[in-house]
C-alpha cells in the first residue's frame, strides 16, 4: 500500500518498552565506557529487565567493531509478546554506529575550574521549556519513550533557540534538553540535584567521580542560571563544552 512502512514489530516499537545508550568513540576507544556500563546496569533494574548476558562483554564487543570517530547508539528492550504487560523481561539489542568528526573533551587535570577554561565553547540563547518534566525513575535514563523530549526540541526549534533548560513540576531546574549541565557562580561549580529528576549521564558520572570535592550538588533555579557566570555542558557525544 502506497505510504504505508512496516517496521519490526518489537516491543521497543509498539511500545517504548526500553532504553537506549549513546557511547562516543574516539580513535576507537570508548572513553565513558565504564560509566554508560553502570548506566545501563541501572536501567535494567529501573525497567526490570533480566539480561541473559554480560553487558560488559556486549559493550566491550560492540565498541572493538569500530576504529574511527563516531556515536555507537544501542537500543535495549523488553523481548517477547503480550500488549501493555510483557510476557517476558528478557532483554534482546540492536545497535548502529554514526560516523562523526565532532570535538569531544574532558577535563583531566587536577583542578576542574582551570580545566574548563579549556573545554570548546558553544555559546547561544538560553531558554527554559515551561512543560514540566515528570520526576519518575524510568525517566532519568534515556527511554525510548522519548515523547517528552521530541516536543520540547519541537519548542525549541520553533521559539529559536539553542539551548532549553528542563524543570521539574517544583521549578527546579533538572538538565538542558541534551545533556546534564554544570553552573558556575563566582567560584561555585554547581549540578543539579540528583534527586530533580535530570538523566544522569555518563560525562557526569565521570566528573561527579574525578571531581566530587570539587563540585556542590544543589538545586538549581531559573534565577541562578541567570546569574551564572559560565554554564557547561555535560554530553556523552562530545564530553564538555561552554554553552554560557
Amino acid at each position: 500500500m502506497p505510504g504505508c512502512y512496516s517496521p519490526k514489530m518489537n516491543r521497543g516499537f509498539l511500545y517504548g518498552d526500553g532504553f537506549f545508550e549513546s557511547i562516543r568513540i574516539v580513535n576507537g576507544i570508548a572513553p565513558l565506557l565504564r560509566f554508560h556500563t553502570e548506566r545501563i546496569i541501572e536501567a535494567f533494574n529501573i525497567y526490570q529487565m533480566t539480561p541473559s548476558f554480560d553487558i560488559h562483554e556486549v559493550l566491550q564487543k560492540s565498541v572493538d567493531k569500530y576504529h574511527t570517530d563516531g556515536i555507537l547508539r544501542i537500543n535495549f528492550y523488553r523481548d517477547g509478546k503480550g500488549k501493555y504487560l510483557p510476557e517476558t523481561d528478557n532483554v534482546v539489542f540492536d545497535y548502529a554506529f554514526t560516523p562523526t568528526s565532532s570535538v569531544f573533551f574532558l577535563p583531566e587535570s587536577s583542578d576542574l575550574q582551570s580545566s574548563l577554561a579549556s573545554a570548546p565553547q558553544f555559546h547561544g540563547n538560553i531558554g527554559i521549556y515551561l512543560e514540566p518534566k515528570p520526576n519518575v525513575p524510568w525517566m532519568t535514563v534515556k527511554s525510548l519513550s522519548s515523547a517528552y523530549y521530541v516536543f520540547a526540541a519541537k519548542y525549541k526549534q520553533q521559539i529559536g533557540l539553542e539551548y532549553l533548560l528542563i524543570q521539574n513540576s517544583r521549578g527546579e531546574i533538572c538538565e538542558e534538553l541534551v545533556s546534564n549541565i554544570i553552573v558556575q557562580i563566582g567560584d561555585r561549580l554547581i549540578v543539579p540535584s540528583r534527586n530533580c529528576g535530570g538523566v544522569n549521564g555518563a560525562t557526569l558520572r565521570y566528573l561527579l567521580s574525578k571531581y566530587g570535592t570539587q563540585l556542590t550538588e544543589e538545586i538549581v533555579t531559573l534565577s541562578d542560571v541567570e546569574s551564572a557566570t559560565a554554564i557547561y555542558s555535560c554530553k556523552g557525544s562530545i564530553g564538555v563544552s561552554q554553552i554560557k
